[in-house]
This record gives C-alpha cells, structure tokens and sequence, in this order.
C-alpha cells in the first residue's frame, strides 16, 4: 500500500471522527538534510500542525499557496487535541528505502509505520476536538499515558506503507517540492435559489490540489428571512466525465441543514482527488446549488 494511501486512510477517519514523525534515531545521530526536513514536514502534516508544516514547502510552491489557505484547506488541530496528535507521533518508524539526486532535487522512497487512527478513536473519544479540549487536565494525562503505553508495549495497532517526495534545494536549505504549478486547479462556486431568502458563496473561489491529496473547501452561508430555513445542496462536478475521479471524504451538506432566520454559518466539504485520474486533466469546477426543503 502506498503511504499516500495510508496517510489518507489515516487522515480522513480523522477528519470524519472530528494526524508522519521525526525519523527515529539513535541518540547523536545525524540523518541527511533532506531526510530529516522530510521527516519534520512529515511529522507536522501527520499531527496535523499545518502551520509548522508549511514551513518546510517550497517557497515557489508557497506563492501559489499562501500559508492561511493551505492551513484552512486542511483543518488544523488545536489545544490538547494537538498535544495527543504528537504524543501519537512518537510510535511512528520512517525508514528511507531510496534515495535518487538529480542536481538541486532529490527524490526518496520512504517505507513508514504509523498508528492506525480507527483503533485508536476509542481512547481520543472518535477525535472529537472539543471533547478532547474541553477534558480536565487529570483526564488529558490519563490519555497520553495511554498512548505511552501502547507505544513501548508494541500493543499500539500500526499501518505499513511507503511513498516517494521530491524535495528541492533552495538555498542553503532543502525544502518539499510539492510542484504545485503542475496540479490540478479547482474552481469553486454556488447557485442559490432565485427568490434571494439564501445567500452563498465559498471562502475561497480556486485551489491547486495535488492527486491523492485530500483538500477541504468552505461555503458561508446566510438566510436572508425572516423565518427558519431548510436547505440542501446538489454538487455540479464539470467536467462530468471526470466526477468519478472526486471523491467525498466528508460533507456537512449531505444531509439537509436548518439555518435560522438571520442566521449566517460556514460548512466545510473534504475532498480527494483520485490517484489514477487521467493525466490530461488539469481542471475541476465544482459548484454547490442550494436549494430549499419544504
């Protein structure tokens, strides 16, 4: 299974319950650059320290993506939640299976085992984020102790995998080179209904993604009446032949949502782009229409 693979398994039972880790060493020992700027980007995408994260990405791929829109795309943790996600972080192993150099770029193949993130709801309470902060602090260090335990018994469920990255040196320091100017760009946009009582728009109106990447979009809404709304949405997927090829990780729209008079909400949608998607293909739009339940 590749580690793309695992990390999306791993990282959409996070999101739907609602995080890789430095490379393990011997005390002293010094790993290549550019694994151990892998391994820290890895760590901070697995505990979901999106903001730590963005630090090791290119900066050519940083001016397509600024750092608040990758951070909102992916739905940061906080708080005790974020403190559990590292502590987690420390069961995982990364080995390095290749490496191949090509001037200013390097490629390697890792094979790495992470906790399996289904095993481990129970304890972390399904990653509810504000029932895990809202813990007293008694209870939080019952949890980490649980997760250390589970790490030096060998009790702790784990999920094998690997993947290849791409990291570039820019300067005197090696960053990920996630080649965001090749990825797939997504537009984003809504339909409400004529009559003006919903007003929608998304908090972002385009993306870049990379295939196997799972990216999360936002639509604030506001119901512009006097009186409680139902509402729903249809996805419009354009191009259609290449819907198949979009995944839906979670939806807060599946199901229809009553909105308040005057109420104004955001709802997000986490999506993923299908690996094997046609190479040709450089463009979704995507566009929710609202419409209202009687």
């Amino acid at each position: 299974m590749s580690l793309k693979k695992v990390l999306l398994i791993a990282g959409s039972l996070l999101l739907i319950w609602s995080p890789l880790y430095l490379l393990q060493h011997e005390p002293g020992a010094a790993a290549p650059e550019p694994m151990l700027v892998l391994s820290r980007y890895l760590r901070a995408s697995y505990a979901r320290d999106y903001k730590q994260a963005y630090r090791f990405i290119s900066a050519k791929d940083q001016r397509l993506k600024p750092e608040a829109v990758y951070i909102r795309e992916r739905g940061a943790f906080s708080g005790f939640t974020l403190v559990a996600a590292r502590k987690l972080a420390d069961a995982i192993s990364m080995e390095p299976a290749d490496t191949t150099p090509a001037g200013d770029r390097t490629k390697i193949k890792v094979a790495v085992k992470l906790p399996d993130a289904a095993s481990l709801a129970p304890l972390l309470l399904d990653w509810d984020e504000e029932k895990l902060n809202g813990l007293p602090a008694a209870e939080q260090r019952k949890i980490l102790a649980s997760i250390d335990r589970l790490s030096r018994s060998g009790a702790m469920k784990m999920i094998e995998g690997e993947e290849e990255f791409a990291l570039v040196k820019e300067d005197k320091s090696w960053r990920l080179a996630l080649d965001w100017d090749a990825a797939l760009r997504v537009s984003l946009a809504a339909i409400v209904p004529e009559n003006g009582v919903i007003q929608a728009e998304p908090v972002l109106t385009e993306t870049v993604v990379n295939n196997s990447e799972p990216f999360r979009v936002s639509y604030r809404v506001n119901n512009r009446s006097e009186k409680a709304l139902r509402t729903r949405i249809v996805h419009h997927i354009e191009p259609p032949d290449l819907k198949d090829y979009l995944d839906i990780v979670e939806c807060a729209l599946l199901l229809p949502t009553l909105l308040q008079p005057g109420e104004q909400a955001e709802y997000s949608t986490t999506y993923l782009v299908r690996g094997d998607l046609p190479e040709n293909a450089r463009k979704f739009n995507i566009t929710y229409e609202f419409k209202l339940d009687p």
